[in-house]
């Protein structure tokens, strides 16, 4: 006997037309690819199909960068003009936690490594240091990760419509002791507490808050801390 939502499928799948093509059933939970953004219709902002398409896309570009003949000087600018870009595209609505910055930057700081001819045991640290202090300046997927968070989240505060900015600010008061929680799973991403993931995974808005905050990032509203408004 078919559960309900297999008999959903059943009923509905190729039997709508649009434009004469027939469409494809897609389950609330399923994960689908739009605007380069992979979304589920319950709108769940957990990702983890999204974080796996950023690895696989990081990967390939990483993987051909660093098997062409780019100089070093090439390879950094490739890097800050492109592949951290495209990385950043969905960054406003895909949060993520330290693990997942940690493990990109990793594999961006490789590649920088190898066109500079150093030791993989080279420390990250100097790669990140300014050139005028005898770095070499390598961008951080962390600075532009809160910076596209930042965004995102400001932009919604200060839409044109005052009913946006409304529904916004009663979003960002939904998830009780956010203070609290902000650290815990930014810090450990897929193995925070189930409660914790569960209040959080739901809460685009709030997620942005708490990871604006984490970055040293204050956001006040008439000189009060936001985060402090839904604590």
């Amino acid at each position: 006997m078919l559960d309900p939502s297999e008999a959903l499928i059943h009923q509905l799948n190729n039997n709508i037309l649009v434009q004469n093509q027939a469409t494809k059933y897609i389950t609330p939970s399923s994960p689908f690819l739009y605007l380069g953004v992979t979304l589920t219709m319950d709108l769940n902002w957990k990702h983890q199909h999204q974080h796996r398409r950023v690895d696989d896309n990081l990967k390939q570009k990483l993987d051909a960068l660093e098997g062409s003949y780019a100089s070093p000087r090439q390879t950094l600018n490739i890097i800050r003009k492109a592949i951290i870009p495209s990385l950043a595209y969905a960054f406003g609505v895909t949060p993520c936690s330290y693990p997942d910055l940690d493990k990109w930057d990793a594999m961006i700081g490789r590649v920088i490594k190898s066109k500079h001819n150093l030791w993989r045991s080279k420390l990250t640290a100097m790669i990140r240091e300014d050139v005028h202090s005898f770095g070499l300046g390598a961008p951080s997927i962390y600075v532009e990760y809160h910076r596209r968070s930042t965004v995102a989240l400001v932009t919604s505060l200060e839409d044109p419509s005052e009913r946006h900015q409304s529904v916004t600010m009663h979003l960002l008061t939904q998830v009780a002791q956010l203070k609290a929680l902000a650290t815990t799973f930014l810090s450990t991403g897929e193995g925070t507490s189930l409660p914790i993931k569960r209040q959080l995974n739901l809460h685009m808005r709030e997620r942005l808050l708490a990871c604006l905050h984490a970055s040293k990032l204050h956001l006040a509203l008439k000189g009060n801390s936001m985060l402090l408004r839904s604590a």
